[in-house]
């Protein structure tokens, strides 16, 4: 068993064939099934049950899989270490951050922070909450910045910023002129709201739930800045982040609403790895993110 045949294994899982993890490793399909036939060979077990036309882990699979990804993140943590005692002045830093944080805040995260450490590599990418915690767990990342709630245990969650949802409604709508509602009204109105995933949508619903009020979804869209659009259009209200909306209610394209008895409040979170190492310029970041200058 060598790294290499570990991450075969681990991208065959990821891909969930051996044809698309080929494709991925620039390796032909016989190479690829033939590093996990000798894996299984050496550690006498299957790994893979060919259900159906599909790879399935058996329960050996699933347990060499947690091992093989902590294994490829101590090499790749070696790696890293070496480049930072090699020189310090270079670095790479994985960033990933859910949509509302990485539209109006991670840019200019990036740019104040790549002021102080100029040749710093910083990717980054953005997309809703679940999927960040995934890319943590898969090693993708190194840092996530989320606005939702994190629901597993091998993550680290560090809170670094308050933040305040809030409904919002177009100008011609009939609680433009009134900026507070009872709970009651809501009911009746088309909820425009994040797909499934999303913080900014968990959140919504956690408070809806909390306060036992109903409500109606009516679209689903992954993008605030095209729900913002719609309910210009008025064509429903929704519930954003106050840092999403602040252009749009300073114009007057948008009114934001005060549910009576209600807030929707959040943390802005800080989330790595439980087993992830901290380079120096893993903590320079973090200081970086809790010193606010930004």
């Amino acid at each position: 068993m060598n790294f290499k045949k570990l991450k075969v294994f681990t991208t065959v899982c990821d891909c969930g064939s051996m044809s698309r993890a080929a494709k991925k490793l620039y390796m032909t399909q016989p190479a690829v099934s033939q590093a996990i036939l000798e894996l299984e060979e050496e550690l006498d077990v299957h790994l893979f049950d060919r259900i159906n036309k599909k790879l399935l882990l058996t329960y050996p699979g699933e347990v060499l899989l947690e091992y093989a990804r902590r294994i490829l993140v101590l090499v790749e943590e070696a790696q890293s270490t070496m480049k930072d005692i090699a020189n310090m002045n270079t670095g790479k830093l994985r960033i990933g951050a859910s949509t509302t944080i990485g539209t109006y805040l991670l840019p200019e995260i990036i740019r104040t922070f790549g002021q102080k450490f100029k040749n710093i590599d910083i990717p980054f990418a953005i997309d809703n909450t679940g999927v960040i915690e995934k890319m943590l767990l898969e090693n993708s990342i190194d840092i996530g910045l989320v606005e939702g709630p994190i629901h597993l245990k091998e993550i680290i969650v560090k809170p670094y910023m308050d933040d305040e949802l809030f409904i919002i409604c177009s100008k011609n709508h009939p609680w433009a002129a009134r900026k507070r509602i009872g709970p009651g009204t809501i009911s009746e109105q088309n909820i425009i709201i994040r797909e499934q995933g999303s913080g900014t949508r968990e959140v919504f619903e956690n408070t809806m739930s909390k306060h036992n009020i109903p409500y109606s979804i009516k679209h689903v869209l992954n993008n605030t800045e095209a729900i913002k659009k719609a309910v210009e259009a008025n064509i429903g209200v929704s519930v954003v982040s106050e840092i999403a909306i602040k252009e749009e209610i300073k114009s007057g394209r948008l009114v934001k609403i005060n549910l009576e008895g209600v807030r929707f409040l959040r943390k802005f979170n800080i989330i790595y790895h439980k087993d992830k190492y901290h380079s120096k310029l893993f903590e320079e970041f973090l200081r970086h993110l809790c010193s606010g200058n930004f």
